[in-house]
C-alpha cells in the first residue's frame, strides 16, 4: 500500500468517484445518502479540487496495486484564531479493503501532515458507535461529546454524531 498526497485530482477522478459511490452506497456516514450517482460524486470531487487549489484542503489517498482504495481530507482553517487546528473529513475506504489497516494508514498520514502544517489540534465527527467511531478511539482521539439526531440515515432515521479531538505535536518536516 502506498500513501500519497495529491495536488491535482485529474488523474484520479474516476477512481475517486468509484470510492465515494462505494462508500456512500455501503452506508458510510459522510454527508450523502444512497444511492450516490456518479455525476453527484464527480461534482463533489470538483469542489474538493477547488478547496485544494485555495489551500484549504489536503487530500491523501492510499493506492494498492495501482488502484485508489482509500482517501481522507484535512481541512485547514484560514481564520486567524484557528491556524493551530484542522479537521478530518470524509475518511473513505473501498468496501473490499476495509479492516486491512487502510483507514489507520490514512489517519496516521493525516496526523503527520497536520503536524507539518503546524496544526496542534485535530477535530472530527462521526456517527456514534459507527466503525469509524471505534477506530478514532483506538487511535487516541478523545470524545468531546455527542449531538443527538445530527444526520439522517438511509433508513430515514436520525443518528447522533460524536465529536472527537486529538492534540498533537508539530514538526518541521516537509510534506
Amino acid at each position: 500500500m502506498e500513501l500519497l498526497k495529491l495536488e491535482k485530482l485529474t488523474n484520479y477522478i474516476d477512481e475517486l468517484v468509484v470510492l465515494l459511490c462505494d462508500s456512500v452506497d455501503s452506508g458510510a456516514s459522510i454527508g450523502f445518502l444512497p444511492p450516490m450517482s456518479e455525476l453527484e460524486a464527480k461534482g463533489y470531487w470538483m469542489s474538493v479540487q477547488e478547496n485544494m487549489d485555495a489551500h484549504n484542503t489536503i487530500l491523501l489517498i492510499v493506492k494498492n496495486d495501482g488502484q485508489v482504495i482509500g482517501s481522507v481530507q484535512l481541512s485547514l482553517s484560514s481564520k486567524s484564531n484557528a491556524l493551530h487546528r484542522c479537521e478530518i473529513e470524509k475518511l473513505m475506504v473501498l468496501s473490499d479493503f476495509q479492516r486491512q489497516g487502510v483507514a489507520t494508514l490514512l489517519m496516521q498520514g493525516a496526523e503527520k501532515v497536520a503536524a507539518a502544517w503546524q496544526r496542534e489540534l485535530i477535530v472530527l465527527d462521526t456517527r456514534t458507535d459507527d466503525n469509524a467511531y471505534h477506530l478514532y478511539k483506538k487511535l487516541g482521539y478523545k470524545e468531546a461529546g455527542d449531538i443527538p439526531n445530527y444526520a439522517k440515515s438511509a433508513s430515514g432515521d436520525f443518528d447522533s454524531t460524536t465529536i472527537f479531538y486529538k492534540e498533537i505535536s508539530t514538526t518541521q518536516e516537509v510534506i
